[in-house]
């Protein structure tokens, strides 16, 4: 009977203290450690002992309570890296005291995304950010702690309170919003596509609309549609008759015609953020999640769309072709752009160096409601370029010689007159002149010898060509 019985209570359930019950683990800590200083121990020994069971049980009772209070009596904002809060959050913390004295920085040169320590050295200025760790820091009367986790070499960043209510950190955030959109002012915000997600690249200065070297008639009547199709009555007319609303520019002409400068500009005008994009190396998925994620208003940009191998579909082994040299297909595209997930509001500019090259689907009206030729610089351009360069502005600061308006007037239409119509890009020209910035009449003087030697430089790059062309035949 006692066997019997003594049997069954080796199967008693283990006594559990209450050690255990608040801290769980610590129980069998406690035990060893009472083992370990009831043995036959030196006092040294035994204080040894002592101490180091006093600093893991201390160890283990902060960790243990700071994870309570952060999962039950805390609030958390957390910010996307992708998303334009980031930057406004790290903006923000990029100016606060608190970043002199954390204890982990990252040192870069030149930091794109944060300032905050920077010594002034004119060549690689070194600048230093909190990096992967924890900072407490006051705002308002609040202790705040900013945590900076880095995942796949970028931060995951948010920001904690003690309470339940986030009200504090909603303050917060709305005052790195004001100071963002503060700083931004008469700025462009150029957004690209980093691993599928848009992120903000660079900020560009506004460039005015008026120092845009184009045909005046184009450049209004294109600034008088754009400014028609973003008036909110327009918008409202779209909606009451079920039309998409959305509108397309095609900018097509040779290089450095301004195409994409005129893009930029538009973006300023009209205080539109612009998102850039390539189609080469994007696949139909990515393009469609990357539509389906721009926001209401703002200009789409997709330059070069003939280098994405988007040909037109001259037979049935062409979409065949077009696949092999771009993960973007002609459909994907003409899908993201009127298809049902395409993003209202948004003004799409592509452009081209071949409009020839492009599929007449791609282009037609609907997709493409305006197309705009950025030609070779005719004498009215060359004539204007001159103006940019020469004419005297508000900071001018006086050079060797002084020009009025009405002499700089009469040289520019001797250098129009001199630069031969349709064979030079307004970016060649104004290379040109900026060459010569201070003085206008080396500008006229040389201008001709210039064009000679610019003109045969391309004479013997097209020779080279098809040199090369031919031996490869």
């Amino acid at each position: 009977m006692n066997i019997v019985t003594g049997g069954s209570n080796l199967h008693s359930p283990p006594q559990i203290s209450l050690l255990d019950v608040f801290f769980p683990g610590l129980g069998g800590v406690s035990a060893s450690a009472q083992q370990l200083l009831a043995g036959n121990l030196d006092s040294y020994t035994r204080l040894l002992c002592t101490f180091g069971m006093f600093v893991l049980f201390t160890r283990y009772a902060v960790r243990y309570v700071w994870e309570l209070v952060r999962s039950y009596f805390t609030s958390t904002i957390h910010v996307s890296y992708y998303d334009e809060a980031y930057d406004m959050l790290v903006d923000w913390i990029a100016h606060q005291p608190f970043v002199r004295n954390a204890h982990s920085l990252i040192a870069r040169v030149r930091s794109p995304q944060r300032t905050s320590i920077q010594y002034q050295a004119k060549k690689k200025p070194l600048t230093f950010s909190p990096w992967d760790g924890s900072f407490p820091f006051w705002y308002k009367g609040h202790l705040l702690i900013l945590h900076c986790a880095v995942k796949e070499h970028r931060e995951d960043i948010y920001i904690s309170s003690i309470g339940l209510s986030p009200n504090i950190l909603k303050e917060l955030v709305e005052e790195c919003r004001k100071k963002y959109l503060n700083d931004i002012q008469r700025k462009v915000s150029v957004f690209e596509h980093h691993e599928g997600e848009w992120k903000k690249a660079r900020l560009r200065p506004i460039r005015p609309i008026s120092t845009v070297i184009m045909d005046k008639q184009v450049k209004d009547d294109l600034l008088r549609d754009m400014e028609e199709f973003l008036d909110e009555p327009t918008q409202r007319w779209y909606a009451a008759r079920g039309i998409p609303y959305q509108r397309g520019y095609l900018l097509f002409g040779p290089p450095g015609t301004g195409k994409s400068s005129f893009s930029l500009s538009i973006a300023g005008q009209f205080d539109l953020d612009i998102y850039t994009l390539q189609l080469s190396g994007t696949s139909d998925s990515k393009l469609m999640k990357l539509f389906s994620e721009l926001p209401p208003h703002c200009v789409i940009l997709l330059e070069d769309v003939d280098a994405a191998g988007l040909g037109r579909r001259d037979d049935a082994n062409a979409d065949r072709e077009n696949n092999s040299s771009s993960g973007v297909t002609l459909s994907g595209l003409l899908n993201v752009l009127d298809g049902v997930s395409s993003q209202e509001g948004r003004v799409l500019v592509m452009t081209t160096n071949h409009i020839e090259h492009l599929d007449k689907a791609l282009i037609r009206p609907g997709r493409i409601d305006k197309k705009v030729h950025f030609k070779l610089a005719d004498e009215n351009i060359s004539t204007q370029l001159f103006h940019t360069v020469f004419k005297q502005t508000a900071d001018h600061q006086q050079s060797k010689e002084e020009f009025d308006d009405e002499m700089i007037e009469g040289l520019a239409k001797d250098f129009a007159a001199k630069v031969p119509e349709h064979n030079f890009s307004p970016a060649e020209v104004l290379s040109f002149l900026l060459e010569r910035k201070n003085s206008p009449i080396d500008a006229v003087n040389g201008v001709q010898d210039w064009a000679a030697r610019a003109k045969e430089a391309g004479s013997q790059l097209k020779r080279e060509g098809s040199w090369v062309q031919e031996s490869e035949c």
